[in-house]
């Protein structure tokens, strides 16, 4: 009897190992699956990282050298971000797909206007494979 509740209690040991780990840890399910999931929304293929608008700032399409504003974004909206680029003479943009960019600081007194968040190296290289 004794036997069978310690062999029960290290099997519970083993399968709590591969469901908690500490921040930027991959989980064995993680591993397993076909989805890499990064505080609850899939990470894709070529995504750095993410914004989130904390205030209203503009979405922009970079059109060679011009930047074109397309529309207003709200507070609390989240978008993946695939490329980061400072060109020569501007703020930090964020690319969240095709032409379209998310600038970091319009004018001087534009800061805290989105919050920029990149995923551990672990879920990048997860969704590499």
């Amino acid at each position: 009897m004794v036997k069978k509740v310690i062999s029960i209690f290290i099997v519970g040991m083993m399968l709590l190992s591969f469901t908690y780990t500490p921040e930027g840890k991959v989980t064995a399910a993680e591993a397993s699956s076909s989805k890499v999931w990064w505080d609850g929304a899939e990470l894709k293929p070529g995504q750095i990282g993410r914004v989130t608008i904390l205030k209203e700032n503009t979405l922009f399409m970079l059109d060679g050298r011009n930047l074109e504003p397309v529309r207003k974004l709200h507070p609390g909206e989240v978008y993946r971000v695939y490329s980061a680029k400072t060109p020569d003479g501007y703020v930090p943009m964020y690319g969240v797909g095709g032409k379209y960019y998310v600038v970091q600081n319009v004018y001087p007194n534009n800061t805290g206007h989105l919050k920029y968040e990149t995923p551990s190296k672990s879920k990048l290289a997860l969704v590499k494979q």
